[in-house]
């Protein structure tokens, strides 16, 4: 089997391997991480590499993600095989458990990569997006109104010094098919890649439609010379955007008037924190009417918008760990500037006002606050309101439009396994409604 592989590896090199796009960065003797799944696409691109570079300096990766059972067994089988056939290095990684989404799936896929390039000091790992994977993409992302329409590119940088080299972009997956088929040269393939549940899929399946209206014209090598323009003006312009962004602090737009380029050294200035697209549209719009403004982008982190000059600050928020066994009446103060005053009190539903529920003070049920806790809001907290469904205080906040700048200073009150029970302007927790005639009353203030 051996000499079968080495002869079809020649083949492909003649075939493939003279328009494959490989980037100056490559040096004469680092090691080459190929990434192959069993896939046509795969083995094409570990072919065409085993023909093109030296055997000791290619190694093959493969990452079992056990979804099919025995047959993705088979499937490291089938490359480990093949891999040994050309004397290659070879790893694979199993993914035990965990989640099977496709988002799931591909980040486990890709630390197993990152874990085993560290692992041989490499830091290029060579994929097998093909031309077909162009035209998916950039059909999604347009869909999506995405700024980056050339995706995927054929060279990646990462901020770990790390690159992901895509040489098949301007092949056709037909091409691939066709010459494997001619040889009769086996691959694996993957059932998921018919399932109707991922866009892709759903977008691929229309693919062949685009052959019958454009009719004779060559319409996919219309879109690799596309992605190949808007790839290289994106290359451009992220340049540009880049020389803006030289502290991390402070980001001066004064003389920028373009729209494209202020998107862009926005996105690289906070690429440690990423945003959702409103929290970017926010920051961008702000920018473009030369507001002054303030906004907490994620956490404790904020931005300081003024005359086109972006700062970056992080305001630190203390903890509070408070233990009462009988947390009944008196004031507490907190560092960032409130109070809260507490009291036990008779309770009668009908004495209470329905705005009593929503403001500074709240009544709850004061056997459940025998050992409490205050501390800031974190990303993540949720809870149930009195008579509600249960919502995250990101959203809760939102719906009852609480400034972005207020939020981290409003105390949590927990009960002693962290389980919210009420927080400032929202209802308490369905579970610290009131059971009896007695209500521990808190009024939350300034000081």
């Amino acid at each position: 089997m051996d000499r079968p592989w080495q002869s079809f590896s020649q083949i492909v090199g003649r075939n493939i391997g003279p328009r494959l796009k490989f980037p100056p960065i490559i040096s004469s003797d680092e090691k080459l991480c190929i990434a192959c799944s069993g896939g046509a696409d795969s083995l094409c691109l570990l072919l065409a590499l085993a023909d093109r570079f030296p055997k000791n300096r290619l190694a093959v990766l493969h990452y079992n993600h056990n979804t099919r059972g025995k047959e993705t067994d088979e499937d490291e089988h089938f490359v480990a095989t093949i891999a040994r056939a050309l004397d290659l290095d070879f790893f694979s990684g199993k993914r035990e458990s965990g989640s099977i989404s496709e988002e799931g799936l591909r980040q486990t896929r890709y630390a197993f990569f990152s874990q085993t390039m560290a692992k041989i000091n490499g830091r290029l790992l060579f994929l097998a997006h093909h031309g077909d994977d162009v035209i998916e993409t950039m059909l999604m992302r347009l869909g999506r109104g995405s700024a980056e329409i050339a995706a995927p590119k054929y060279c990646q940088a990462f901020q770990d010094g790390t690159y992901r080299i895509r040489p098949l972009l301007a092949i056709a997956k037909q091409e691939i098919i066709d010459l494997f088929a001619q040889n009769q040269i086996p691959w694996r393939e993957d059932p998921s890649n018919e399932r109707q549940d991922y866009l892709r899929n759903r977008i691929r399946k229309i693919i062949p439609l685009f052959d019958h209206i454009f009719e004779k014209r060559n319409w996919k090598a219309g879109f690799f010379l596309s992605h190949r323009y808007l790839d290289e003006d994106a290359t451009c312009l992220n340049q540009m955007a880049e020389a803006l962004c030289t502290c991390p602090q402070k980001l001066d737009l004064q003389n920028v008037s373009h729209d494209a380029i202020i998107r862009r050294a926005i996105q690289i200035w906070l690429r440690d924190l990423p945003l959702s697209r409103s929290s970017f549209e926010h920051i961008f719009q702000a920018i473009t009417k030369n507001h002054r403004t303030k906004i907490n982008i994620r956490g404790q982190n904020f931005i300081t918008l003024d005359h086109k000059i972006l700062y970056r600050s992080q305001q630190s928020t203390k903890i509070f760990k408070i233990k009462f066994k009988n947390w009944q009446w008196g004031t507490l103060y907190l560092p960032t500037g409130y109070k809260l005053v507490r009291e036990i009190v008779p309770f009668s539903q009908k004495n209470i006002p329905q705005k009593g529920l929503n403001d500074s003070t709240v009544y709850v049920d004061g056997k459940i606050c025998a050992n409490i806790s205050l501390r800031s809001w974190h990303y993540g907290d949720q809870y149930r309101p009195i008579n509600a469904p249960r919502k995250s205080l990101k959203r809760l906040f939102s719906e009852k439009k609480i400034p972005r700048d207020q939020r981290t200073s409003l105390p949590l009150l927990c009960n002693g396994d962290d389980t919210i029970i009420w927080v400032p302007h929202l209802p308490p927790a369905d579970h610290a409604k009131v059971q009896n005639n007695f209500a521990l009353k808190i009024t939350f203030s300034s000081t």
